[in-house]
């Protein structure tokens, strides 16, 4: 979502920058020429002397602007994505102190792992908040071989997420695939 917003708040900033602009010029136009330089005030000004506010136009724009505003507010609501993932402090003494790796990070070192063992020749990890996906390259062109790596994979990565001790340890789901030729 913060992509989104950060697109959002630009787009926003974007257009009152023009409105403003567009402003200054008018007022300008106004006051030296005594008539519109863009955008012609005098039909819309007439326009909404003569509209109101039960008019069905008022009333569509005002129910599209609401249904934009809860659609923004319900998706600013929800959670944000997890960013980091919670671990365990290594000693009592620092219990008071938040530990966490970032997704990044714990892919690195789940790739790492991985990669170190024989027969693996590249490692792809995705880290979510409840699971880890892998998809390792073996170096052998045969199925059969990939195949008998998903255990020794599978063990190598649960064994170094063990050794990062999270609070909650992610689900792992191993897929080996044969190198092509």
């Amino acid at each position: 979502m913060r992509h989104v917003n950060r697109l959002l708040a630009a787009l926003l900033s974007l257009a009152l920058a023009a409105a403003g602009a567009l402003l200054i010029v008018e007022v300008i136009a106004d006051r030296v020429n005594h008539r519109a330089a863009i955008v012609h005030w005098s039909r819309a000004y007439h326009w909404a002397k003569h509209t109101t506010w039960n008019a069905g136009s008022i009333r569509v724009a005002c129910v599209l602007l609401i249904v934009a505003g809860l659609a923004l507010l319900i998706a600013e609501l929800k959670p944000a994505r997890v960013a980091r993932l919670a671990a365990e402090p290594a000693r009592a003494d620092t219990a008071g102190i938040d530990t966490a790796y970032t997704r990044r990070g714990l892919a690195a070192a789940v790739r790492s792992a991985v990669t170190a063992v024989d027969g693996v020749r590249a490692a792809s990890v995705k880290v979510r908040r409840r699971r880890v996906a892998i998809t390792a390259t073996a170096t052998a062109t045969d199925r059969a071989d990939a195949r008998s790596l998903r255990d020794p994979v599978s063990a190598a990565a649960r064994q170094r997420l063990a050794t990062l001790q999270l609070r909650r340890t992610p689900a792992v789901s191993v897929r080996v695939t044969p190198r092509s030729r």
